[in-house]
């Protein structure tokens, strides 16, 4: 067995050109005492270390760049090891999936609330290490907002507990250290891996209530006016359990769709409320079933000429430039053209709920993205209209990669990451937040 044919394991980003001979291992623990012997041989030898769950993430961290480094695997860890209904969490090994999760908890009449579409295979840890979150992070919050506290190990072995009043640790001067800077499990949430390995878990959970839901399909003659349907329910605080939009769709795969459309799912007390912001034709389960596949599906095509790619994945568009949408999305196809690149797909969460560098609150849509890069297309290329996109949605006020962060477009979240990386060591996924960072994830692409 060669090591790619155990490191590359799933990564779904466009940096996945790997150097192997710099990966000296993959470990694939099951337990806490397995991290711990992986980090001692990682330490001995003076390699970096990169975490890795899944690898359904899109910012390229799970890669590790090009340092020597050892990669461990949370895959194995994938055990619950207890839960509580009467205060309501349940503790999980960091590789588990929230589908697995519910399974189990299915039973006890219990649910965890944080379903990204790619739930059956992301692992809660990398969800937390990307503050991920699905349609319903309007209704139940993001990772962060659902996670108690986690357990890490960090590069010497010291352990630490992280929830969201502080850190303890079986360093007290360690603990004594980070608490004087304020370390939460903010700091953890979107921390893409720099900061440990996640051991364990502790999520919230809740009663799976059951309540008579209604769904509704939305078509809009442009998406300005979807913008501000979306920002009026934000306004207005709207119950909307399920929010999808599809902004555009190319002609390889368009079929029936007319976007841009907007599919909901609400309880049916709030129909009046629903009404006043937005035409809808009523679904029925089974029409509902079949807008929540396509829109599932939608990424899952291929276009006739050239290959799909997820270039950026998502932009999130809120205040004004939710507003503006279809103005917006305008200068967005026309930078995506002008590099060559043909605009896909667009599609995405709407309202929905994530997190800015500081951690502040942010309400709006979350628009993913896909498109068509022609065949032959340097990697160069590909990273300079991406490195394009982000001067851009600067300019238009639109935060990248709401969803997938990317923590070293954000300058107030990457200081926030060395000031506890000054703490507790820096030798987790380092390539993401060195100056060398755009040059390695070029070479990747």
């Amino acid at each position: 067995m060669k090591i790619r044919d155990v490191a590359i394991g799933a990564n779904a980003s466009i940096y996945y050109r790997l150097n192997f001979k710099n990966i000296k291992g993959v470990y694939y623990p099951k337990t806490e005492q397995d991290v711990l012997a992986a980090i001692a041989h990682a330490q001995q030898n003076g390699f970096t270390i990169t975490p890795k769950g899944a690898g359904s993430g899109l910012s390229g961290a799970c890669t590790g760049g090009n340092d020597e480094r050892v990669m461990i695997s949370t895959l194995q860890m994938k055990e619950v090891l207890s839960v509580s209904k009467a205060k309501g969490y349940i503790d999980v090994q960091p590789g588990i999936t929230p589908d697995k999760i519910n399974e189990f908890l299915a039973p006890k009449g219990l649910r965890f609330f944080v379903a990204p579409s790619s739930r059956d295979v992301a692992t809660v840890a990398g969800i937390l290490s990307t503050d991920g979150g699905g349609n319903d992070t309007w209704i139940n919050g993001t990772m962060r907002d659902n996670t108690i506290r986690v357990k890490m190990v960090l590069y010497d072995g010291t352990t630490l507990i992280v929830d969201s009043k502080g850190v303890k640790s079986n360093d007290s001067e360690l603990e004594e250290q980070l608490n004087r800077i304020g370390m939460t499990i903010h700091d953890v949430a979107n921390s893409h891996g720099t900061l440990g390995l996640v051991t364990e878990v502790r999520l919230l959970i809740r009663p799976a209530v059951k309540e008579e839901l209604m769904g509704g399909l939305a078509e809009f003659p442009e998406c300005n006016s979807l913008g501000q349907a979306i920002h009026e329910m934000i306004r207005m605080k709207t119950r909307i359990n399920y929010g999808e939009v599809i902004t555009e769709a190319h002609a390889d795969i368009r079929e029936d769709l007319r976007p841009p459309l907007h599919v909901v799912e609400f309880p049916v007390e709030a129909e009046t409320e629903v009404r006043e912001i937005m035409d809808f034709r009523k679904l029925d389960s089974k029409e509902l079933a079949r807008m929540k596949d396509i829109r599932v599906k939608l990424p899952k095509r291929t276009p006739k000429v050239g290959i799909q790619v997820a270039l950026f994945e998502d932009y999130g568009f809120y205040d004004k430039s939710l507003i503006k949408l279809q103005d917006n999305i305008d200068e967005i196809n026309t930078l995506l053209i002008g590099h060559g690149m043909t605009p896909f797909a667009k599609y995405g969460h709407g309202p929905s709920k994530w997190y800015s560098g500081d951690n502040s609150a942010t309400y709006g849509l979350i628009l993913h993205s896909r498109e068509i890069k022609p065949e032959g297309k340097a990697g160069r290329d590909v990273f300079d209209t991406v490195l394009a996109i982000v001067e851009k949605c600067a300019e238009l006020k639109v935060t990248p990669k709401p969803e997938h962060k990317w923590p070293f477009s954000d300058e107030v979240k990457k200081k926030r990451l060395e000031e506890v990386r000054a703490v507790i060591g820096r030798s987790f996924n380092p390539f993401l937040l060195s100056p060398e960072c755009n040059d390695i994830l070029e070479s990747m692409v």
